[in-house]
């Protein structure tokens, strides 16, 4: 019992990216459990939770389109994936706050699995399903990189590389093992990778798919809480005339102090920072 209530406490506590982390690992290892020791509750769950190409499937199981990305086929599978959404979700949350990271997530797991039944259909593929959250995460690494794509990202043994090479190179992968194998996997990865794109696009232009899960939180929460978009923080606002000149020169020391912090993201990483500006840019959020 100790071991399921500090569980609920670490999730309670938790980031959006560690409940999301939770969720994938919960969902995934049931799912790989009922596959090694009772495989027909595992074929009634993966026939009802993983993403069919066959539209006719897909019509009576709408839902799929969401619960396909909470899968994973096996435990490398689920340890590569939540590897790379804690690490992408870590620098995604340097520039945005949790409501666009779910927006980014879930919307772009969604269009990731309709870019798969699309394409699908297009090339007469045969009837196949698809699982993992693959494409969601490439919606946030994309995010990231239409946003800033000459941030450097410290890799292990590799060093500063600009981020935009990192998502290069998985689209690259992407493409060149589509005629290889799971054909499926890699065109929803392109469509979470488009969607990220898109995301900042419309983003730029004023509108935030991320208030959808203010809505949301607004709807089931007692307490209401006004939402500011995140990336305002990083933008000189018009000083309101009822605020003292004290107050304005304070919030431009700190804009002052955010623009540097990233700055020196985009030229040396996010984990060039000291442990004090990792402080001082978290608590802007």
């Amino acid at each position: 019992m100790d071991l399921f209530q500090n569980l609920k406490k670490s999730y309670q506590s938790g980031t959006v990216v560690q409940r999301l982390l939770y969720w994938n690992i919960a969902v995934s290892i049931l799912l790989i459990i009922f596959r090694s020791f009772y495989s027909p509750i595992y074929l009634f769950l993966i026939q009802n939770t993983s993403l069919n190409s066959n539209l006719e499937i897909l019509i009576t199981k709408p839902w799929t389109l969401l619960t396909y990305s909470f899968l994973h086929a096996d435990f490398v599978h689920l340890l590569f994936n939540m590897l790379m959404l804690y690490f992408i979700g870590q620098l995604f949350q340097t520039f945005f706050n949790k409501f666009q990271l779910l927006a980014v997530y879930f919307f772009g797991g969604i269009f990731a699995g309709i870019f798969y039944l699309i394409l699908s259909y297009i090339l007469n593929n045969e009837t196949n399903f698809v699982v993992g959250a693959s494409g969601a995460i490439m919606a946030l690494l994309f995010a990231i990189t239409t946003y800033r794509p000459n941030m450097n990202v410290r890799l292990l043994l590799i060093g500063n590389v600009k981020i935009w090479y990192i998502a290069a190179f998985f689209v690259f992968l992407d493409l060149v093992q589509i005629p290889v194998s799971n054909a499926g996997g890699h065109i929803t990865h392109l469509g979470g990778a488009l969607f990220g794109f898109i995301y900042i696009q419309f983003l730029n232009s004023g509108f935030d798919f991320g208030k959808f899960f203010v809505w949301l939180t607004e709807l089931f929460s007692p307490n209401k809480k006004k939402y500011t978009k995140f990336k305002n923080v990083y933008t000189n606002k018009k000083k309101s005339e009822t605020h003292t000149k004290n107050t304005s020169n304070s919030k431009d020391e700190v804009q002052i102090k955010i623009d540097v912090i990233l700055d020196k993201i985009s030229k040396s990483g996010y984990e060039s920072l000291s442990k004090e500006e990792k402080e001082f840019l978290f608590k802007q959020r």
